[in-house]
């Protein structure tokens, strides 16, 4: 259960970076000031695109596969935008969004493992626990903005990027220590 709730903490924070950050990326970066808000578009639509391939991931590999697949995006969702940021690419920085978007899919299921692990008494426990990574995620996401936003002169936000994926390594070898059920065949065969 704290290992969920370090990993919702951590890999929460990947949301608030890039909705603090996607459109005032996406105005500098974009060929016209009518795409600003595109990148952020298409963190939401990578997080409906992936929703549906991450439970079946969990399904057929268990949660714990699932949660290793999802959080894999997180970095490279960082090390793309950071140099999209430099380059001044507004469909790579969309490419990035779209990978933060596939992250954050999975992350939204954290809580169902804390449900899922726990006998029915210690339900609430184990939510409130992950939900609790949640809040410290609202809190690290906006802090990694404000200490990194201008790091790298004149490429504002650029640094910011590194640090947000730097924050999903640490996410993913969290979860490396989470011991979930594998899924049993009946599950399986759906």
């Amino acid at each position: 259960m704290a290992r969920l709730a370090v990993a919702q903490a951590l890999a929460g924070a990947n949301s608030a970076v890039v909705y603090a950050t996607g459109a005032i990326v996406g105005h500098t970066l974009a060929p016209s000031p009518a795409l600003a808000t595109l990148p952020i578009s298409v963190f939401v639509v990578g997080m409906a695109a992936c929703t549906l391939p991450a439970g079946a991931i969990a399904r057929r590999h268990g949660r714990r596969a699932a949660f290793l697949a999802g959080t894999g995006r997180g970095v490279p969702a960082g090390l793309l935008a950071a140099p999209a940021v430099v380059l001044g690419s507004f469909w790579l920085f969309c490419a990035a969004t779209f990978f933060g978007g596939a992250y954050a899919a999975v992350v939204l299921s954290f809580r169902f493992a804390a449900a899922d692990r726990v006998p029915a008494e210690r339900r609430p426990r184990a939510l409130s626990a992950v939900m609790a990574g949640g809040v410290f995620a609202g809190v690290v996401g906006p802090q990694l903005v404000t200490r990194t936003m201008d790091l790298w002169p004149p490429h504002l936000f650029a640094a910011t990027f590194l640090a947000q994926a730097g924050a999903a390594a640490p996410s993913a070898l969290v979860l490396l220590g989470v011991r979930l059920p594998m899924p049993t065949a009946a599950e399986i065969a759906g």
